[in-house]
């Protein structure tokens, strides 16, 4: 009897491909969360930290683009004593349309648990610089008597009853810090973590307590850095969403074709200059490109301490430094082991242009922020009563401005290794990005 041979059984060639298909769809999906989880979590880290501000610019009427409001300010007439019962003048921070009619402006002003109305006249101050554009930067200012337990205030055009925005009103609070700088608005998708990096950790080695940072637009390695800095205690992120009738085509375009300045860096400059109003003695207004360098003194407060005192304002002057020109020739293991690898360009480039900028000219200034009233990108436009200015020798101190310049003239070069004084910054630099493992240098676009 012939024995049957077991045939072997085969697994139909459709159900193989059928597992080869789950297999792949599992894994790319199990990516994809892999991918999600970690960007909700950079962003849930945003949203946990209590010092991101997402005040956002609303407008006064309702369906108008005529003006816009975004903060309220309590300032005293004379001095930031708010126990006297004096004049005070509450300032509002806005954007306002040129081509909008002309109306007439109040404000609403209520008191703590209150319901009483306080109506008074609203003042319209435009900032200048606003280079033609259709949009401006601005301040609406009413005076009231009596500022103790004021907390909100209201805008509104034409006699118009019903508020479509309340404003809580910020006043000045104690001192806190010695030095606040407050850095123009992120836009453009900023993905410059080491610039951010080598800034801030110079910036501390030179004495700086605290930055605001003001978000308009930013990459998700830049929102690491930030959340990292504001769960130590040293940042605070403002969120910055500009109203869409500032837009062109969905877009804020060039520089000179958006209908407000350079993502309403004015409004920004003075809403940081009003925060920090007897919250810190001094307030330093520079980019992100940018290191204000003492070139005699370890520290801004060694370098203040040398100049004439109770000024309101100290001016800087700049020069640029080329990142296209050669690296510096120091080889050493700190700069080849840190500056080079993190790309702390303050230690690598040690060439600037000969040239240095005249007075208000790309110039960058520290000041009391209680002895002055409004500032703009290179001065300071408008001082408190009796506030002055002084102009500190580039021999002092100079603004390092890092930038590519790719420039076909001959431009004249001059070494300058007075950051080397401040090296010790490239340690912190190096724990900061050790702490950040993983996290992009960038730039990411």
């Amino acid at each position: 009897m012939q024995q049957e041979v077991p045939t072997k059984r085969t697994t139909p060639k459709s159900v193989r491909w059928s597992i080869s298909f789950l297999f792949l769809y599992a894994t790319i999906y199990c990516f994809h969360v892999h991918l999600r989880l970690r960007l909700t979590q950079t962003k849930d880290l945003q949203s946990r930290e209590n010092k991101i501000i997402t005040d956002h610019f609303r407008s006064v009427i309702p369906g108008s683009s005529d003006v816009f409001v975004f903060s309220a300010f309590g300032i005293h007439s004379d001095s930031d004593d708010f126990s006297q019962s004096d004049n005070v003048t509450i300032s509002i921070s806005s954007v306002v349309d040129m081509d909008s009619p002309v109306r007439d402006y109040k404000c609403i002003l209520r008191r703590k648990e209150s319901q009483t109305a306080i109506w008074t006249k609203a003042t319209l101050q435009l900032y200048p610089e606003s280079h033609g554009r259709r949009f401006t930067a601005a301040a609406f200012s009413c005076m009231v008597k009596d500022a103790i337990d004021l907390d909100t205030v209201s805008l509104v055009a034409d006699n118009k009853e019903n508020p479509a925005v309340v404003l809580p009103i910020m006043f000045p609070s104690e001192a806190k810090r010695t030095f606040t700088v407050c850095i123009p608005p992120l836009n453009s998708r900023y993905s410059k973590a080491y610039q951010l990096v080598e800034m801030v950790e110079v910036g501390r080695l030179l004495g700086a307590d605290h930055y605001f940072f003001y978000n308009y637009s930013t990459e998700w390695n830049v929102d690491v850095v930030l959340n990292h800095y504001k769960s130590r205690g040293l940042a605070t992120i403002i969120q910055w969403p500009l109203p869409l009738a500032l837009q062109i085509n969905g877009t804020y375009g060039t520089s000179e074709e958006a209908r407000l300045h350079y993502f309403g860096q004015l409004v920004m400059l003075n809403d940081c200059l009003n925060r920090n109003r007897g919250a810190s003695k001094y307030v330093i207004f520079q980019d992100l490109d940018e290191l204000l360098i003492p070139k005699n003194h370890q520290s801004w407060n060694d370098m203040l301490n040398s100049l004439p005192a109770n000024m309101a304002a100290y001016m800087f002057r700049s020069s640029f430094f080329h990142l296209d020109w050669p690296n510096t020739g120091l080889d050493s293991n700190v700069i080849n082991e840190i500056a080079k690898p993190y790309k702390a360009y303050a230690f690598i480039k040690q060439y600037r242009e000969e040239r240095i900028f005249g007075r208000s000219v790309r110039s960058k200034y520290i000041v009391d922020p209680l002895q002055v009233q409004v500032v703009g990108v290179h001065n300071v436009w408008k001082f408190r009563k009796g506030g002055k200015s002084y102009h500190v020798p580039p021999e002092v101190a100079l603004v390092h401005h890092y930038r590519e310049m790719k420039q076909n003239q001959q431009i004249r070069s001059q070494r300058d290794n007075s950051t080397l004084r401040y090296i010790g910054a490239l340690y912190q630099i190096q724990r900061t990005w050790r702490s950040l493992l993983h996290i992009p240098l960038g730039p990411m676009n």
